[in-house]
């Protein structure tokens, strides 16, 4: 019910942009919540099919051509979570840029990242995501000592089967797993990521969006500071900063969608094989 009265929001925030007549992006993003954008791979391959997790890097530089010439400012997580406690104002037009599972392919957008001055994270699987089509290590410490950029956890092996997966870990749903094999994916990426970088990792990104309210208590425990899901919306002062919601950015949508998504945060689906819905549980048939 929760996921669904948010959905509703945002679809209100996108029937009001349609009409918004004299009203700006700047005062229905207010109303929306600052958006926080997924994206995966960012490819040059022509022969690589845009969608729900790859986008090309003429495209996505087109997006931050927009976010830049538009007035839009990047927060970092930290910012984000300030915002969210009241602990610092919103900026009138603000937008979070997240790159999930540390593919090799990010590389391609750092030089427009830097280009155009803006903030990012990086949510780095600790073991499985590491090498090969994933970055090394090294560009992992690279990324960790750029002040524009930081770093979080998606885990040591981020389980993403629906019958299979940190949920099921959690409630006993997969033999041979259980509370404290999700306890060590959380912990145990948290430790390696900060011996490798010498830095502090205080957020966590749930693989797939998937997790539960006990789930949520455990990464307190661990020490997560903040959660972030895959859950429509945007985030406004005195959110739940342990219920951060994220859009999908569709690498096969345009700019006019993109657009869109930055003042009404819900995931629109451009290609035929694309999911229309993410909720915060795995589906159960």
């Amino acid at each position: 019910m929760m996921a669904a009265a948010r959905r509703t929001t945002a679809v209100a925030m996108a029937l009001a942009l349609a009409g918004a007549g004299a009203r700006g992006a700047s005062d229905l993003q207010r109303d929306a919540g600052i958006p926080v954008l997924i994206y995966h791979e960012i490819v040059t391959d022509p022969a690589r099919a845009a969608g729900e997790t790859v986008i090309a890097l003429d495209r996505f530089e087109a997006q931050m051509r927009h976010l830049a010439s538009d007035g839009w400012q990047t927060l970092s997580i930290d910012e984000l979570v300030a915002v969210m406690r009241n602990e610092r104002p919103a900026p009138a037009k603000a937008v979070v840029l997240t790159f999930d599972d540390g593919w090799k392919s990010v590389l391609n957008a750092l030089p427009v990242l830097e280009r155009h001055r803006m903030r990012a994270s990086f949510w780095i699987i600790t073991g499985a995501g590491i090498g090969n089509d994933y970055l090394e290590w090294s560009d992992v410490e690279r990324l960790a000592n750029n002040p524009r950029f930081e770093l979080g956890s998606h885990t040591v092996s981020h389980p993403w089967d629906a019958k299979d997966n940190l949920v099921t870990w959690m409630h006993a749903g997969t033999p041979g797993k259980d509370r404290a094999a999700v306890r060590a994916e959380l912990a145990d990426s948290k430790a390696t990521l900060e011996a490798k970088t010498g830095r502090r990792i205080d957020y966590l990104a749930w693989p797939v969006g998937w997790y539960s309210d006990e789930m949520v208590e455990l990464a307190k425990e661990v020490g997560y500071r903040a959660l972030l899901t895959a859950e429509d919306g945007g985030n406004a002062p005195g959110g739940d900063v342990f219920r951060i919601r994220r859009v999908f950015v569709d690498g096969a949508c345009s700019l006019e969608s993109f657009r869109r998504i930055l003042v009404a945060p819900v995931y629109q689906p451009c290609q035929t094989n694309g999911r229309a819905t993410f909720g915060h549980t795995p589906p159960t048939d």
